[in-house]
């Protein structure tokens, strides 16, 4: 009987879990709160957002290369 209750309870624990999800991905969307609450969800349910995630923040990221020394200065270029 003892081992018929801890199926009962890792079942029922199961099913919270598995209706929690998508009542806290509803919660998340509507309040705008992001991606952090069900961010390592969604890394593993679907891993190639991730990249694409990494990849827009480091476009994001990136900066406008340096003009080498040899260019003229910015007002010269203009008036060419």
């Amino acid at each position: 009987m003892d081992g018929l209750w801890g199926l009962i309870v890792i079942i029922a624990m199961f099913a919270l879990f598995v209706g929690g999800v998508p009542w806290l991905a509803s919660r998340v969307r509507h309040r705008g709160i992001g991606s952090g609450v069900l961010g390592p969800i969604q890394d593993m349910w679907d891993p190639t957002v991730y990249r694409e995630q990494i990849e827009f923040h480091a476009q994001l990221e990136r900066k406008a290369p340096a003009p080498s020394p040899d260019d003229p200065p910015w007002d010269e270029r203009l008036t060419r």
